[in-house]
């Protein structure tokens, strides 16, 4: 950009909002200096009226400084209107320029005049005064310092030229003292100009800095906010599509298992044993999957109690050693008599599954599950003389997908959610879970868990053993098991199951079509007269005003509010566990492995 400023086309956007802010300040600014000189070319005017100069020497200064004034007091009312704009730079630049010269020669004239017949007490009166009107005009212009010099230069070197002129060694001296003085106001103004600009660049960088640095935050937290809420969307979709999806999964399960006294030959046992362990590991895959959407979408709810870890251990020692004799692994159970403060449904899942990545990842030695008491603590602890996992696998490992011993993704060995799910799990509940491991020689995951006091309970009565031990019936006499379900599908495949393991089945869409499926068994004496189900089997969502829940009362208000009961659903609904277990109802998930149905129904 040039000295002069004339215009402020081509400019970088910065410098043209810096020249045209300066502008509009000095429009603001110096018309008020006017309101000072008017009294003093008043009393000027009053104090050389009478004296020998000729009126006309300083009447006609006096008069153009007037007019001068009179244009500028109308430029600043149309300044204060409509202000200035960019376009119109250019014309105000100039009138603010042609005002401070006309100003400056016309006080320069007017000194000159006066000069000429003022003693040399007065000249040095009038030289102190030419000086500080100079210095003010630099002060007050100093963020336009080319205005100031144009504005204080005339004046200066006009009354200069006049002391020069009159030969004298006061005169010479006055003069030198003015050119001096306005040299070193010009360069110190023009320093001091120059870096308020780079001062007021600098801050109009850093402002547009800081916006566009608010622009950016605003712009990751709407694309952190679209993330998390696409995110969320996902979730919710997989929880509320398991229901969907578990359902015809669930009925190709009872149904591959009620084909297999069909197929007598050994090519179709072996083919249906493939089947049926396809059908198992895509349930799984479905489990870790909905899993992770149900507790990413806040569906699991976490209620810490008094658990018996006992009771806990007894019920994984009794899948997991079939699972271990079967691979040919050692399995060994360590419990103890502790009591722990944790949820019991979130507890189990997390030991399942890391005894399930145990037993997936050990192919010969073995697998043990032990408890230990440390201090206010228990260490539930899952050891495996298996692969073991390198050290620079120990944190990816509970990441979504990442499996370090199946590079290939081969779809027999998951999905690589069962330890991101047992990371959510403890994170939802609270707890820690650690990971010690050798490469080649096994692994140990520790779940810490707050000690408590026992609960002591009552041992059963002889009475009550006796009972349970004479209710035992044969396998084949197992009695009435009613199965409600608004799918035909699911009741026909339920009913099949039930019956090829010595079940009979009462099966509705309703409680009401099911109270009347009991009594015609007992028309038709495939049920004793007299004789009540041994368990109520109901979906939960039943498609109807009614819910499994509501349907599991009605039937239990018929035949007897001791009535085991299930409720199977394939809905992730964060509460439904504690609901049902409310009102002693055992919650089953859908898509159940037939052979788990029978077991259950064994144990009720």
């Amino acid at each position: 950009m040039s000295w002069w400023r004339g215009s402020i086309k081509g400019l970088a956007p910065i410098e043209s909002r810096i020249d045209l802010q300066l502008l509009q300040d000095s429009w603001r600014i110096t018309p008020s200096s006017v309101l000072s000189q008017i009294p003093a070319l008043l009393l000027l005017i009053w104090m050389v009226k009478d004296s020998p100069l000729p009126r006309w020497h300083w009447a006609a200064p006096a008069v153009g400084l007037m007019l001068v004034w009179a244009a500028v007091g109308l430029m600043t009312q149309r300044f204060q209107r409509f202000g200035i704009a960019a376009s119109g730079y250019r014309t105000w630049r100039a009138a603010l320029v042609g005002w401070h010269l006309l100003q400056s020669v016309l006080w320069g004239l007017m000194g000159v005049a006066l000069l000429g017949v003022a003693t040399s007490s007065w000249k040095m009166s009038l030289v102190a005064a030419v000086v500080v009107y100079g210095y003010t005009l630099m002060l007050v212009l100093v963020h336009d310092w080319i205005v100031g010099f144009f504005g204080s230069f005339p004046l200066l070197m006009l009354v200069s030229m006049r002391l020069l002129v009159d030969q004298e060694d006061s005169s010479v001296y006055l003069a030198v003292v003015l050119i001096l003085s306005m040299i070193t106001c010009m360069f110190i103004s023009s320093g001091i100009s120059r870096r308020l600009r780079e001062g007021a660049l600098l801050r109009h960088e850093n402002a547009a800095l800081v916006l566009q640095l608010r622009h950016e935050i605003n712009q990751v937290t709407l694309a952190k906010a679209l993330a998390e809420g696409a995110d969320r969307q996902k979730s919710e979709f997989f929880a509320a599509a398991s229901h969907d999806l578990r359902q015809p999964l669930h009925v190709m399960m009872l149904l591959t298992s009620a084909l297999t006294p069909w197929v007598p030959k050994a090519e179709g046992q072996d083919l249906l044993s493939k089947i049926s362990t396809s059908l198992k590991s895509l349930s799984t895959l479905f489990e870790r999957m909905f899993d992770v959407a149900s507790i990413d979408a806040e569906r699991v709810e976490h209620q810490p109690q008094a658990l018996a870890l006992s009771t806990l251990y007894r019920r994984l020692d009794h899948e997991f050693a079939v699972l271990c004799a079967n691979k040919g692994l050692s399995w060994q159970v360590d419990a103890t008599d502790a009591w722990v403060q944790a949820d019991p449904h979130l507890t189990e899942r997390i030991l399942r599954n890391l005894l399930n990545n145990a037993v997936r990842y050990t192919p010969q030695g073995h697998v043990h599950l032990r408890a230990r008491v440390r201090g206010r603590w228990v260490l539930c602890q899952v050891w495996d003389s298996g692969v073991g996992v390198a050290r620079e696998h120990r944190e990816r490992i509970f990441d979504d997908y990442f499996q370090a011993h199946n590079t290939a993704r081969r779809s027999g060995e998951g999905l690589g959610l069962g330890l991101a799910v047992v990371r959510r799990l403890a994170r939802l509940g609270r707890v820690q879970v650690t990971v010690r491991s050798r490469l080649g020689r096994g692994s140990c995951f520790s779940l810490r868990l707050p000690l408590r006091e026992a609960i002591v309970t009552p041992p059963p009565t002889a009475l009550a053993a006796s009972a349970s031990h004479t209710d035992r019936k044969d396998p084949q006499q197992r009695g009435v098991v009613v199965v409600i379900d608004d799918e035909p599908q699911v009741l026909d495949s339920m009913a099949l199951v039930l019956r090829q393991n010595g079940w009979q089945a009462a099966t509705g869409t309703t409680p009401q079509i099911a109270v009347e499926a009991v009594a015609a068994l007992q028309t038709t004496g495939d049920m004793p007269l007299g004789d009540l189900p041994v368990a109520v089997i109901s979906d939960y969502r039943l498609g109807l005003s009614i819910t499994g829940l509501e349907a599991i009362a009605q039937l239990r208000y018929e035949f007897g509010e001791e009535l085991p009961a299930f409720l199977l659903t394939a809905d992730a609904t964060s509460d439904l566990g504690s609901r049902a277990a409310s009102v002693g109802v055992t919650l089953l998930r859908k898509p159940l492995n037939p052979s788990e149905l029978v077991r259950i129904l064994d144990a009720a």
